[in-house]
């Protein structure tokens, strides 16, 4: 067994071949084209998975072998987890995992491919601009802060008035600076209706915002340290992942009452 999982997952050429053949049977020419490698790289590989009868050649065409079919059917979950981890390992390891609800923890493989953001010294305080560009066209923003970010006001009052339906988590704190220094901002939201929620839990991510096109994860670390560092995932997996996310945050915090502001 040991030989067969190191056929598959010791080699990304390999793992990558047999990823593309559970979409169909392929000609050797439609998968040098979509792994983007040349003969010369490919053939020793589909040699390695013929003999061990994972694939079947039938002509110029290559497909998953009945054998092959059930194995990549299940390794095709694990491969989800791992990119969610690949080359991210580190902030998983190292910051507090605790304010991602079990069931999500179950499926977090639904995040997929997540890149690592990593802000320079110039803009650690800053929402990122590549960001910043994709909340233009977003038609529903959800956001939750632990952390006062100075970019908040004004990215969320922009939002709203662009006809954005914005749902704002905040701790207490934070949301009595927000509505006590920024008045004008805070005007903004409340007279375009937007949801704003005070969330006092005490198991909480630093920040997270879903969007119609991102999703972006800020955890604390493990002995509470705030970290400028963030996940972030463009996929629709990720997304859907991001508002159950949302949703068990808005569940567990309380709606501010508009008749209450005056």
């Amino acid at each position: 067994m040991s030989s067969l999982i190191d056929l598959i997952f010791f080699s990304e050429k390999r793992k990558n071949l047999l990823v593309q053949l559970a979409n169909g049977p392929m000609d050797i020419n439609e998968i040098k084209e979509v792994l983007n490698v040349n003969s010369c790289a490919l053939m020793p590989q589909i040699k390695k998975l013929k003999d061990m009868d994972m694939i079947v050649q039938k002509g110029s065409i290559y497909q998953l072998s009945d054998i092959g079919s059930v194995i990549v059917e299940k390794m095709l979950p694990l491969k989800a987890v791992l990119d969610v981890f690949d080359g991210n390992k580190d902030y998983w390891s190292k910051h507090d995992r605790s304010p991602i609800p079990e069931h999500l923890i179950k499926k977090i493989d639904m995040l997929e491919k997540c890149n690592l953001d990593e802000p320079d010294l110039d803009h650690l305080f800053e929402f990122p601009g590549y960001l910043r560009d994709k909340l233009n066209g977003s038609k529903t923003i959800k956001s939750f802060y632990s952390y006062f970010c100075p970019d908040c006001p004004s990215i969320h009052a922009a939002c709203a008035e662009n006809g954005a339906e914005v749902h704002l988590m905040l701790d207490e704190k934070v949301y009595n600076r927000f509505k006590n220094d920024f008045t004008e901002e805070y005007n903004v939201l409340l007279e375009n209706k937007v949801s704003l929620y005070i969330y006092s839990g005490k198991i909480r991510p630093s920040s997270f915002m879903v969007t119609d096109n991102f999703f972006m994860l800020k955890l604390f670390g493990k002995e509470g340290e705030f970290d400028h560092r963030k996940i972030t995932s463009f996929t629709p997996g990720a997304l859907e992942w991001g508002n159950e996310l949302a949703q068990y945050y808005i569940d567990r915090s309380t709606k501010i009452n508009y008749n209450d502001e005056g």
